[in-house]
């Protein structure tokens, strides 16, 4: 059994050291019966999305399903969609980003590109443009921890309003919000095929516009 959850952005999933502030976590356990579920302090979490993300989650509310999802993300057999709103443009309409990350020299609250790091593939396709911004479609193939986010801003298009990865801050934004959501995600469990998409925030529309 799991629940899946539309997370807003400035969110965190799960309680951190520095922050006791309430959580996807916190609102799991109120609501569900999943205290041994998972982790303590992450209970009913097998995937995760940064504060500033918004978007579709799963969580797992039983032990079994907890233990299969965990496995499938492992093995890259959950497919998870984004969209994302990007500074400028990036050079093809479409195309694969394969650079792989290291943690950040400079600020280990961020990955960069290494040739020495973990192995990074995001799929790309251009939906819109303005002069300004464009508007992407990504199929995120390996999940590494701020793996899009650190591609475009290695690209210079860095996503909207993502100060920490390069971005200019927008003032129609909270510090809090970046233009980037997990609106699709797809998986198989227990021989059932599921498939859960949301519409683009109004945010999203809002900046395209400008």
């Amino acid at each position: 059994m799991f629940v899946i959850v539309n997370k807003p952005h400035g969110l965190l999933v799960h309680p951190s050291d520095s922050s006791s502030e309430y959580t996807l976590r916190d609102f799991l356990i109120d609501n569900f019966n999943i205290n041994e579920v998972g982790e303590h302090k992450r209970e009913g979490i097998v995937h995760r999305l940064d504060r500033g993300t918004s978007g579709l989650m799963i969580c797992p509310i039983n032990s079994d399903v907890f233990n299969q999802l965990q496995e499938d993300f492992k093995t890259r057999k959950i497919k998870k969609k984004y969209k994302a709103i990007t500074q400028g443009s990036l050079k093809g309409k479409s195309g694969e980003i394969n650079l792989p990350l290291i943690h950040s020299q400079n600020n280990r609250k961020k990955r960069e590109v290494g040739k020495n790091g973990r192995e990074a593939i995001t799929k790309y396709n251009t939906i819109s443009r303005t002069q300004s911004y464009s508007l992407l479609d990504i199929d995120l193939i390996t999940g590494r921890n701020h793996q899009i986010r650190a591609h475009l801003e290695y690209l210079k298009t860095p996503i909207v309003n993502d100060v920490l990865y390069g971005a200019k801050k927008i003032s129609e934004l909270d510090s809090k919000t970046i233009c980037l959501q997990s609106y699709d995600i797809e998986f198989k469990l227990f021989d059932k095929d599921y498939k859960f998409s949301i519409n683009e925030p109004d945010y999203f529309t809002s900046i395209m516009n400008m």
